[in-house]
């Protein structure tokens, strides 16, 4: 029975197969050690005529097979049976089996290579041509390398030219220690997966505990530039996404707020319910006041904003309320004393001498105020440190003071501070664009430093956590 074919163990190998079951095949095939470098190891073949050059790491090692391959006609380069890059960026070389030459010799042929004639013309002209190509394609291509343990001699006796292309090693692997995530920038991590890998048989020991240390080093961070890459989408996605009216359906699993104990649309039910002329302030797209079973008699409501205004007259106007579109400061658009009931949910300022003018005798205001320093970690993430004077803005004790000098009794004053979570880059890009004071010049690319430093935050904690405050006040007028 004839032998089987040296490279028959090859026939199932392809870009998908890892390197170490490579390895395995050619040994349950008969091969073994026939030598290890820096960066790769080498397998022969049972009869001895055939190499295998398996390297778990090499950029390089495609642009020298295509040296061996565009240069075969010289004869100055070893004959290659096969080339395969392998999964995870690891290469396989089969060629014939070489043999190594005194220094003197390769010294000699190197001298020739520098000066070429004939065929050495020829190899010189793809050596240069493959290198120029690594060199514009690979970021950790080094210049030609002369050792003369790169000149060999052939098993037909002459001498041929091996390896004259290398990865910089040492610049490649100091860059991946002290600043991993610039060089994740430089290999696509498909190509590095066994980076740590390499035999490092001539200028190591390389400790396995430093090894691994790189090798969680890269792994966080991929991790950081895959984060960073879906919150680029996440961001992407929310610029575009509807804000107009006051719902908050598209946080819906992606962000959570807590709502306070005093229930205030269930409030606001009961007031409208009972109520001959009403009003409702800053509506935004009618969405609270919608949820109402029962309206005032009378009931009216005001919008400046014009989306929102338009969404308000649409789901309330069916139901007989006349939607109000201001301007921010006009007077309420209702004659003296024409209400018994004024609400609101986070009006943008109260303007409480109108309040006052409006309501009749004996009238209510019922409200849901935002309270100061509001939403502010999360403000102050963008603008940066806010004065004391905003963060005691819309203080509940100065409004009650102000609705007071305005000639109302403040009959009931309640306050909250609210948990807010985001869980997404997304959910804080679409709430800066629906409250548009938070961050008054908010855009995406004016702030994308800031989005994406948010986004690792919410990586690295699973949210970000901010905090609201609310305020209950109610008042009658005198």
């Amino acid at each position: 029975m004839p032998a089987p074919h040296p490279l028959n163990p090859f026939a199932t190998v392809d870009r998908s197969t890892p390197y170490p079951e490579v390895e395995n095949l050619l040994r349950d095939a008969g091969w073994s050690d026939c030598g290890a470098g820096d960066w790769a190891f080498a397998l022969v073949s049972p009869d001895g005529g055939i190499v295998a050059r398996i390297s778990p790491f090499d950029p390089v090692g495609p642009y020298t097979a295509r040296l061996y391959e565009q240069a075969a006609m010289t004869g100055a380069v070893p004959r290659l049976h096969l080339h395969r890059r392998l999964a995870g960026g690891a290469d396989l070389q089969v060629m014939e089996r070489l043999f190594s030459v005194p220094e003197e010799e390769a010294t000699g042929f190197l001298g020739e290579f520098a000066q070429p004639e004939g065929d050495l013309s020829n190899l010189a002209d793809v050596v240069g041509r493959v290198h120029a190509e690594a060199r514009r394609e690979l970021a950790w291509c080094g210049p030609l390398d002369a050792n003369p343990s790169n000149i060999m001699r052939a098993a037909a006796g002459h001498l041929v030219m091996i390896d004259p292309y290398y990865a910089d090693g040492p610049h490649l692997y100091a860059l991946a220690a002290q600043d991993p995530d610039l060089f994740i920038t430089t290999i696509p991590a498909k190509e590095r997966r066994h980076l740590t890998e390499i035999p490092l048989a001539e200028s190591g020991p390389w400790p396995a505990s430093e090894r691994e240390e790189l090798r969680e080093s890269l792994r966080l961070a991929d991790a950081r530039r895959a984060e960073a890459g879906r919150a680029e989408r996440l961001i992407a996605e929310a610029a575009v996404a509807d804000v107009d009216g006051w719902g908050f359906g598209w946080l819906d699993g992606r962000a959570t707020e807590e709502r306070p104990d005093w229930g205030y649309a269930r409030l606001l039910a009961q007031a409208v319910a009972d109520a001959e002329v009403a009003i409702d302030l800053d509506t935004g797209g009618g969405e609270v006041l919608g949820q109402c079973p029962r309206l005032a008699a009378q009931q009216h409501a005001t919008e400046s904003w014009p989306p929102n205004a338009a969404q308000a007259r649409a789901l309330l106007g069916p139901r007989g309320v006349e939607v109000h579109e201001t301007v921010p400061g006009a007077p309420i658009p209702l004659p003296d004393s024409a209400a018994d009931l004024i609400t609101s949910r986070h009006p943008v300022a109260p303007d409480w001498p109108e309040i006052a003018r409006v309501l009749a005798p004996g009238g209510e205001y019922l409200a849901q105020h935002v309270g100061p320093a509001s939403a502010f970690a999360l403000i102050e993430h963008f603008v940066g440190p806010t004065t004391e004077a905003q963060r005691r803005s819309r203080h509940p004790a100065d409004e009650a003071a102000a609705a007071e000098a305005a000639g109302l009794e403040v009959t009931e004053l309640r306050t909250a501070r609210l948990r807010m979570e985001f869980f997404d880059v997304g959910a804080v890009v679409w709430i800066l664009r629906k409250c548009v004071w938070w961050v008054p010049d908010f855009d995406v690319d004016r702030y994308r430093e800031q989005l994406l430093a948010m986004g690792e935050i919410i990586r690295r904690d699973g949210s970000y956590v901010a905090h609201s405050t609310r305020h209950l006040l109610r008042a009658r007028r005198r």
